[in-house]
């Protein structure tokens, strides 16, 4: 792995960057990648954001003045010799940018805190038992700031790095928050984070139908040997509620929040024979390596996968494999 010195001083002797992560993004990965991206324009260094999915509702907030353009975008720019930044992702191809672009960068910067990440950049940071990327971000902005004397963090970034802690530690409740988590929510706060604002766009700003729609998964609800709880969304269920696949995420740890519980799954039909898994757990099941199974990763509590089948035998076989981990 490489040191936070070694790629502030790679960034610093570059010009052109592209900033990406993962595929549905989320508070982690969206924090992150806008506080890299703000950085590198408060260095006068030439950013493209590029992203191929749309963002959730949620966190929309957090973009509004962000010029986030797409894979196809971006070549027509026709930018050379630039380099890619890939936060919050934990396997290559995952990244959610084309490969051609991922292909022909100059360096490929890694930055991420899964378990599961095989160092595949040309410069890696990562840290396993982070609580989120956010906060191995933060730790290089506050790097940055001493070896430069600068001030870096400023109210849009502080936000942005507290909106990707507060998803990733479940408002600093899951295992995976640290005293580490706590100081860094300390200073952003001090540093004008719109701790509210966080609050309110990403954890109290579901639409109506998003609860018509909870209602109906609730209703697939089934406990299976106490231990595994599961829920399907179909696209039918979408449709009727007008919700798009993308905001729904928050429904799975409705599952694993039921007493005895320690695996919630949530199954979510994008497409015919296209299955989403979401995998939450409490305690001990490691489900990063339920959906290593069906090629996903995650981490140790929260993880997910995607499986080609029927959405009944997708469930038959997620609950096998997780019967045999549990």
């Amino acid at each position: 792995m490489n040191s936070i010195d070694t790629i502030l001083e790679y960034i610093y002797g570059s010009n052109d960057f592209v900033v990406t992560s993962h595929v549905n993004p989320d508070g982690d990965n969206i924090g992150s990648t806008l506080s890299i991206y703000y950085f590198l324009k408060q260095i006068n260094k030439n950013v493209y954001y590029v992203m191929n999915d749309e963002m959730p509702l949620n966190m929309q907030f957090l973009i509004e003045d962000t010029n986030i353009i797409n894979s196809n975008e971006f070549r027509e720019l026709n930018i050379k010799n630039y380099n890619l930044i890939a936060l919050d992702c934990g396997d290559s191809n995952r990244i959610c940018i084309d490969d051609e672009i991922k292909n022909k960068c100059l360096k490929l910067i890694n930055i991420d805190h899964h378990a599961s990440n095989d160092f595949y950049g040309d410069l890696n940071y990562v840290i396993s038992d982070a609580s989120s990327t956010c906060e191995l971000v933060y730790d290089i902005l506050i790097r940055n700031e001493d070896i430069n004397n600068t001030k870096t963090i400023d109210k849009k970034i502080a936000t942005a790095l507290y909106t990707g802690l507060m998803t990733d530690t479940g408002k600093l409740t899951y295992s995976n928050t640290h005293a580490s988590s706590f100081d860094m929510a300390k200073n952003l706060l001090i540093l004008g984070a719109e701790t509210q604002i966080v609050v309110q766009n990403v954890f109290g700003s579901n639409p109506y139908n998003f609860y018509k729609l909870l209602g109906e998964a609730l209703n697939t609800l089934e406990v299976v040997n106490t231990k595994i709880a599961i829920m399907i969304v179909t696209q039918d269920m979408l449709k009727k509620f007008n919700i798009d696949f993308k905001d729904i995420d928050g429904i799975v740890p409705y599952a694993r929040d039921i007493k005895n519980v320690e695996v919630g799954i949530l199954l979510k039909e994008k497409e015919n024979n296209e299955i989403k898994v979401s995998l939450r757990s409490k305690f001990y099941a490691d489900v990063s390596k339920i959906a290593k199974k069906f090629g996903g990763g995650g981490h140790i509590r929260a993880a997910g996968c995607t499986i080609n089948d029927t959405i009944d035998n997708a469930k038959k076989k997620i609950i096998e494999e997780t019967l045999k981990e549990i």
